[in-house]
């Protein structure tokens, strides 16, 4: 390999001529350099041997609402077209299928008719051999107007562009070997295109280059730096500081952009010119609370191409014809799509054919839009391995590859500061802490290591007036995201409930119902999960930590406050404990469509040592597993959900590792808290009628919990030793029935326990459920 990429170098810096002027540094090795020069004349030139193509273009997109428990599809559509590019006309596409699902579908085309069909079709468009071929797929492909610096606009710097080695360094990489068709090898040279500082206007990313022509093989690449809508976009950042944006509730800030990887591929047609084979997109678009992963895939089958050396063959093949006159456009436009197929460029265009007509919008579209949706053109969903396509294999070792480039240094301090409704993370309400108001402070720092990321949280409850901090630093990666700790903060006892977010705060205040447990936390921890812009399918965590109980501090509600009676239940007495050890969450997830079988599952264990300060040493391993399944019917418009879930400790854990069930997540129609227990077994039942965009369902819940702790309620309301009072073991059951928005997004319940204490008729109002 290193004999072959040695050839290959010579051969580039011979054919690139003497370097031109140039940053210091800009070439980490002489073939960078040759590599570099000849990319850059290639798209400095404009490449108009190609006269004009024909190709089957398919194309797939997905958008999906990220949530604790799985993503939900927002938006999926599949499109498939035949594009008639011509360098002198405009460009004509039959459209051969589209189908999409998004909330509120059948009733549009209910509303506006088959027509609407059309209003889904995404294929806008088609490659232009002279135009800028590391941005195919992602957006325009005029050279011109891509990647120039305008302080108007969000622009990124393009690495081919002069004055390119003012912002980049570059280095050679690996040689990669094509086999065509005819047996012969071509060698592409990877370029590195290595950002000089860590800049949300700079890509970071890899360029396979064939160094004879200079042309773009491969191109895979991510913005530097995440991009925040506010920081980056001056109009929008004014807006932010003097307009309505202002108004815009803290829930839903930052507007933040993660670019997990653009790949683009080409390949050699007849030996003679590179046109495009395929693209996929990978990022997720950030709301404040709203993390929304998008995915794009484009594949390109070139059919035929007509070269300028071409024109002279095709003129002689063709009769002289007479001179044509048409009433329309429409039949202007078919009879040119019926040349070009019959000089061997139009494939397998079906017209004049009366079943399909010209739409005036230079498409021509069938008679009957129905059969768009079942085209056997159209691709399988955004996901699902398809010839053509970037496979999801491909795209994990294109990722794993930009993972393994240097992270660029980071320029300065930069630094952002927030507090109290800015951010919807630093107000909450609950029984301990009243109303809590929180601050951060982040800023970003280079190091040996790479950037890391320094972020400091506190919270003071006007209630208990507890100060609560914690000071992480923060290494993240395309592959992982480790962060290093300590704190002493407020934590819930069940942390996957979220009792100490949103949800729970606004329950709390208007209603009175605080269902979460809570303590306090003091120490430190290693964590370690996916990157920020993947789904957090699992997490491991080390930690040494100091557990102290805390009490109820506030008794007032909105829906009790002239009930001077009123109280909120006591908080279940923590132990007073040090202890250290690790902690494994695995969460995989499979399936965002609703009209498709989805399967989730939650495995979770911990294993700790500790001491009590006036009692022995203690071990313990705690475990739980919980299998989720929601599977429509054949009908499609009924749906079947099941959860079950099992936990077990072994050993002498303290009072705040129980399993504690009761509340929406739980077992509904129980108080929150009805039963703790060292062991449990639970399930839930649901049978949903699907509409388009919400469901209405009939549930059943079954909870039992074994080996009781020693402590109860008392006949006053407090925590206290009694473990009579547990004695009971019985099955818990209850019944209901729910409406739920988005496949569960929102969830409404009303439900009612049938046996055992605890039991009550309640109406739950919450988010991110099965369905």
């Amino acid at each position: 390999m290193r004999a072959e990429r040695a050839v290959v170098v010579i051969l580039a810096l011979a054919l690139a001529g003497p370097a031109s002027a140039q940053e210091p540094g800009t070439y980490l090795d002489p073939a960078a350099a040759a590599l570099h020069a000849a990319a850059s004349d290639n798209w400095g030139g404009i490449d108009d041997a190609v006269v004009r193509y024909t190709a089957m273009v398919r194309q797939r997109i997905a958008a999906q609402l990220r949530t604790p428990l799985k993503d939900r599809t927002l938006y999926r559509n599949e499109s498939a077209a035949r594009v008639f590019w011509d360098r002198d006309h405009e460009t004509l596409t039959q459209v051969l299928g589209v189908r999409s699902r998004y909330p509120g579908r059948d009733i549009a085309i209910e509303e506006g008719g088959l027509e609407s069909i059309l209003d889904d079709f995404t294929i806008d468009g088609a490659f232009d051999p002279g135009g800028d071929r590391l941005v195919f797929g992602m957006g325009s492909n005029d050279r011109s107007d891509d990647f120039q610096p305008d302080d108007d606009d969000f622009w990124v710097a393009h690495p081919l562009a002069p004055g390119a080695d003012s912002l980049y360094r570059f280095r050679s990489g690996d040689t990669l070997v094509l086999s065509l068709p005819d047996g012969r090898e071509l060698r592409a040279v990877r370029l590195d295109v290595l950002p000089r500082v860590a800049d949300v206007h700079r890509m970071s990313g890899s360029l396979w280059i064939e160094p004879e022509s200079g042309a773009l093989v491969r191109a895979a690449y991510r913005l530097s730096e995440q991009f925040d809508a506010m920081r980056d976009v001056p109009d929008l950042r004014e807006e932010e500081e003097q307009g309505s944006f202002r108004y815009v509730p803290g829930i839903f800030k930052p507007w933040t952009f993660d670019m997990e990887v653009m790949a683009v591929d080409y390949a050699l047609w007849d030996f003679q010119v590179w046109l495009p084979r395929s693209a996929r997109f990978e990022g997720v678009v950030a709301a404040g609370v709203m993390k929304i992963p998008v995915s794009f895939d484009l594949s390109y089958g070139i059919e035929s191409v007509v070269l300028d050396d071409d024109l002279d063959d095709l003129a002689a093949a063709v009769p002289v014809m007479e001179e044509v006159h048409f009433q329309t456009r429409a039949e202007a436009m078919e009879y040119m799509a019926r040349l070009a197929r019959e000089q061997g460029v139009g494939g397998d265009l079906r017209t004049p054919d009366p079943e399909w007509v010209y739409d005036g919008d230079d498409r021509l579209v069938p008679r009957d839009l129905a059969r768009l949706e079942s085209s056997t053109d159209l691709p399988p969903p955004i996901g699902d391995d398809a010839a053509g396509f970037t496979s999801e294999r491909e795209l994990r070792g294109i990722i794993d590859d930009l993972a393994d480039l240097p992270a660029p240094p980071v320029e300065g301090l930069p630094w952002a500061a927030n507090w109290g409704l800015q951010r919807p993370d630093l107000v909450r309400y609950n029984r301990v802490e009243g109303p809590a108001v929180g601050g951060r402070v982040q800023l970003r720092a280079g190091s040996p290591f790479g950037p890391l990321s320094i972020e400091t949280t506190g919270f003071i409850g006007l209630s208990d007036l507890e100060p609560k901090v914690r000071l992480s630093i923060e290494r993240e990666s395309l592959r992982r995201r480790v962060a290093l700790g300590g704190y002493r903060e407020m934590r819930a006892l069940e942390p996957r409930a979220r009792h100490l977010e949103l949800g729970n705060s606004l329950n709390a205040l208007l209603f009175g119902r605080d269902d979460g447990e809570y303590m306090l936390a003091a120490g430190a921890d290693l964590v370690i999960a996916p990157p920020s812009a993947r789904r957090e399918s699992w997490r491991f965590r080390l930690f040494a930590e100091r557990h102290d109980p805390v009490e109820r501090e506030m008794n007032f509600s909105l829906a009790h406050a002239f009930d001077g009676d009123w109280r909120f239940r006591p908080v279940l007495p923590a132990e007073d404990v040090e202890e250290a050890g690790a902690e494994l969450r695995i969460s995989p997830w499979w399936g965002t469509d609703p009209l498709a079988p989805q399967i989730g599952l939650d495995l979770s264990g911990r294993a700790a040592w500790g001491r009590r300060p006036d009692g022995p040493d203690y071990d313990y391993l705690r475990g739980s597993a919980t299998l989720r399944a929601a599977v429509p019917l054949a009908s499609g418009r009924w749906r079947v959900g099941l959860e079950g879930g099992i936990g077990h400790i072994e050993g002498e854990a303290p009072l705040q590792q129980s399993w504690i069930l009761g509340g929406p997540t739980t077992l509904r129609g129980f108080d929150a808290t009805t039963t703790v227990g060292r062991r449990f077994v639970r399930g839930r039942a649901e049978l949903g009628r699907v509409f388009p965009a919400w469901t209405v369902t009939l549930f059943g819940d079954v909870a039992v919990t074994r080996d009781r702790p020693e402590w109860t309620l008392d006949g006053v309301g407090r925590w206290a030793p009694d473990p009579e009072a547990w004695s009971h073991d019985d099955p818990r059951w209850a019944m209901g029935v729910g409406a739920s928005l988005l496949d569960g997004l929102v969830r409404l319940d009303l439900s009612r326990g049938l046996t055992g204490p605890g039991r009550r008729t309640r109406l739950d109002l919450y988010l991110d459920a099965l369905f």
